[in-house]
């Protein structure tokens, strides 16, 4: 029974965590340094659990774990083990990828339902949910999350719309601390700051993370005997980390100015209404009064905050990601336009800070995601942009890449289809020794959005017209919750003995994409290999 939130203020993210628990129960050991498997970590212990609640690594990393009241899954007393003890194994993981490794359904079945956030830098968090069955992987929720053991469903919902309500009012770190110290709403029985006959918020830890330290204080007893200062305060240094882009920014769209450098001999032929009717199409106006309230966060934010404004609540399903050091290739369908690169963006970056993607050139007018873009010509001589590409490429940075180069349309008796993919990203990753890894993004665009290009083909029309309607497709998301179906990587042989040409590979990968969904859902053969294995099908 337990209640995190976390806000960002200035160059720091601030999360509280109260714990709600019995009275009865052993009092916590205060915040301490543990070093264990080359990683130093500050965290409470239960002395009950012998495990924690909430963790810090000189990672950079965060890490929260809250009950789960709604799901019914119970382990048997004979592999049961402590929740605590979880997160405590994952706070001295040293790598992303034994991360992975703990969190399979088949590892955790000996753990009640939980609800599990990790936090990287200034980021959102990443959440995964396991219900006893399922572990489903969630990008960027809201703050705050929050769990009861009385009214599971309700308690919870109350609490995150009173916090959110208070904090819009005065969105300061103060106001936040005194949100978590407060027996609202309604009552002490359900509040943030809860106490009940048996059991009552027993502590309150805050953290404050920084680009080159976390700082954690820790509050003992409930909140009506807290002093001003905490009881406990310690100060983490992080690894040192890539140099972050500059977090003041004035992106924004002038359709004139870019339609005029992209493509002249157009522009000049516009009159006057055309311009108006462009503008608006393109959404001019509502996509600068977005970008007007993201040019204040972070660069990496940007693609967090974006998903969180637009309402999407992407699911993550994945067996197994590559390893940094296998310089992966991430080769994905492109389904409904900008929407698919933020996504990807907010959820890749978290494990791959230096990620590239390479992209339109046009991107590169959002100047939070500079540092990320390396821009192809779409407009002009794409092959002067191949040196660009192959530097990329030569280069040790993850990459990201939607080999189709255009938005998915349906196509009768197929569905959604983006078009053949260029075998460019097959040849580059052969030549480069890269692993590659296929990623499907399940979502789509609005029916009119199809409707206009079936029109558009039927009358004969070469222009894309539809296109013009894809800025407004990303304001208004027609899928709210995309899935991101994740492979298994490939290493640069498996790669190679795919076919005999890296046209038929790159047609192997496109048809393996459009199959994930249909791969996860299988069933998996214990005496074979799991359902996400390539050797499954």
């Amino acid at each position: 029974m337990c209640t995190v939130s976390w806000c960002l203020q200035q160059d720091r993210m601030q999360i509280l965590f109260n714990r709600d628990e019995r009275k009865s129960r052993v009092v916590a050991v205060w915040p301490e340094h543990y070093q264990q498997a080359g990683v130093e970590a500050i965290m409470p212990i239960d002395p009950e659990g012998e495990g924690s609640w909430l963790a810090a690594n000189d990672r950079g990393m965060v890490f929260c774990l809250l009950n789960d009241y709604v799901s019914t899954y119970q382990p048997t007393e004979a592999i049961r083990r402590s929740r605590g003890h979880l997160l405590r194994t994952l706070a001295h993981s040293p790598e992303w990828q034994e991360l992975d490794v703990i969190l399979q359904p088949e590892s955790l079945l000996c753990y009640a339902p939980f609800r599990l956030l990790v936090f990287v830098g200034l980021q959102e968090p990443l959440l995964w949910h396991w219900d006893g069955q399922t572990l489903r992987q969630q990008c960027a929720p809201h703050s705050p999350l929050s769990s009861s053991s009385r009214w599971p469903m309700l308690i919870p919902e109350l609490r995150a719309r009173y916090w959110q309500r208070m904090m819009a009012v005065e969105p300061s770190a103060e106001n936040q601390l005194l949100l978590h110290q407060q027996a609202k709403p309604l009552h002490a029985s359900m509040g943030i700051a809860m106490q009940r006959q048996q059991v009552q918020t027993v502590s309150i830890t805050r953290l404050q993370l920084k680009p080159d330290s976390i700082c954690m204080e820790y509050w003992d007893g409930h909140p009506t005997m807290h002093q001003a200062t905490p009881d406990r305060s310690l100060e983490l240094k992080l690894l040192p980390r890539l140099e972050q882009a500059e977090d003041r920014f004035d992106s924004q769209l002038d359709v004139r100015g870019l339609m005029q450098r992209f493509s002249p001999a157009v522009s000049h032929r516009l009159r006057r209404w055309q311009w108006s009717l462009l503008r608006w199409l393109l959404a001019e106006k509502p996509l600068n009064q977005g970008l007007q309230w993201l040019n204040q966060q972070p660069a990496e934010r940007f693609c967090d905050i974006a998903i969180q404004r637009l309402g999407l609540q992407p699911r993550v399903v994945a067996c197994r990601w590559p390893a940094s050091a296998s310089r992966p290739v991430f080769v994905c369908n492109h389904p409904t336009g900008g929407i698919d690169g933020l996504v990807l963006i907010s959820l890749l970056q978290k494990r791959y800070p230096d990620l590239k993607v390479i992209a339109n050139e046009v991107l590169m007018e959002v100047h939070q995601l500079t540092d990320r873009i390396v821009p192809v010509s779409v407009f002009g001589n794409a092959r002067a942009s191949l040196p660009v590409v192959q530097t990329a490429f030569a280069s040790d940075a993850p990459l990201l890449i939607f080999p189709a180069g255009r938005t998915a349309r349906v196509e009768p008796n197929v569905g959604l289809d983006d078009g053949p993919w260029a075998k460019l990203a097959v040849t580059l990753a052969r030549r480069e020794q890269r692993s590659m890894t296929v990623l499907h993004l399940q979502s789509r665009n609005s029916r009119w959005f199809y409707l206009l290009a079936r029109l558009r083909r039927r009358f004969g029309i070469t222009s894309n017209l539809e296109m013009l309607l894809l800025v407004r497709e990303m304001l208004k998301p027609a899928t709210k919750q995309p899935t991101l179906y994740v492979d298994v990587p490939m290493h640069p042989v498996e790669l190679t003995a795919l076919a005999d040409t890296d046209r038929q590979r790159i047609s192997w990968l496109k048809h393996r994409c459009y199959q994930l969904p249909r791969v996860y859902q299988e069933e998996p053969d214990d005496t074979v290999k799991p359902s996400c294995s390539r050797r499954a099908n």
